[in-house]
């Protein structure tokens, strides 16, 4: 079974200083990443780079909701 997780890394940094949310599923020793319309400062982000603002923090995981109900019904 997939799994699926969002990301926010460091060195994605863009010269605006934004951070986009990536989606990663992982499945079979793959892993795909699909850019969100998601973008986050700096501040909207814990040291370790996980999400704390709470309303994207609640799209985001709107989101991976979907993506997971879409695998379910795959399966």
């Amino acid at each position: 079974m997939a799994t699926v997780s969002a990301k926010v890394y460091e060195h994605h940094k863009k010269a605006d200083g934004t951070y986009n949310v990536k989606i990663y599923v992982h499945h079979k020793d793959q892993r795909k990443s699909f850019d969100t319309d998601h973008y986050l400062v700096k501040k909207q982000l814990t040291a370790k780079f996980n999400i704390n603002d709470i309303f994207i923090a609640d799209l985001v995981d709107e989101d991976l909701r979907d993506y997971r109900k879409v695998i379910s019904e795959l399966s």
